[in-house]
């Protein structure tokens, strides 16, 4: 496992959200991802989110690929669940 940083470039725009749940600061890589945690902040079945979680090495084809997921959410009855961009917005890019 792993934790990625975000650095500021010029080619891509990060965002950062203010979350009131968590008492902390996230840095995300998108506009999407900052709508993200207004999905994540409000409701009140969300306990805390995560942006930018650990992220996991795997191996495919020989090789070690990386993987972070976008979002972590924690729900009230304990449950945890990874979240990544919603199929609908990669619709017609494959």
């Amino acid at each position: 496992m792993y934790r990625r940083k975000l650095k500021h470039s010029r080619i891509k725009n990060l965002h950062k959200f203010a979350s009131q749940k968590n008492k902390s600061t996230y840095l995300v890589k998108s506009s999407l991802e900052f709508d993200a945690c207004f999905y994540f902040a409000f409701p009140p079945s969300i306990a805390a989110f995560e942006a930018q979680p650990l992220g996991y090495e795997y191996e495919f084809d020989n090789r070690i690929c990386l993987y972070t997921p976008d979002f972590l959410s924690t729900h009230t009855d304990g449950t945890q669940i990874y979240r990544s961009k919603l199929l609908n917005n990669l619709s017609g890019r494959f």
